[in-house]
């Protein structure tokens, strides 16, 4: 997505900043050290989204205003048939 070319550790920061930041109070009170899985698609575009970022401004890549954008058209979807028994 950022065109980097490594993973800084700057990087690496930013996406555990972002995970951690992704924790929402309710989560939080419950005791839960990460994000519930039910927000896992939401909360790994925020991630990928702080890591191209930081690639940008360690200038291994290039930010744009759309990268948010860009992360979640280049996601994965599981979309599946139906499958009809015969």
């Amino acid at each position: 997505m950022a065109g980097a070319g490594w993973i800084s550790d700057g990087a690496f920061t930013a996406a555990a900043e972002a995970l951690a930041a992704a924790l929402t109070d309710e989560e939080r009170a419950s005791g839960l050290l990460f994000p519930a899985i039910s927000r896992l698609r939401e909360v790994t575009r925020e991630v990928a989204v702080a890591v191209a970022r930081q690639a940008a401004n360690d200038e291994h890549g290039a930010d744009a205003p759309e990268l948010a954008g860009r992360v979640a058209a280049a996601m994965w979807s599981p979309d599946y048939p139906e499958l009809i028994p015969v």
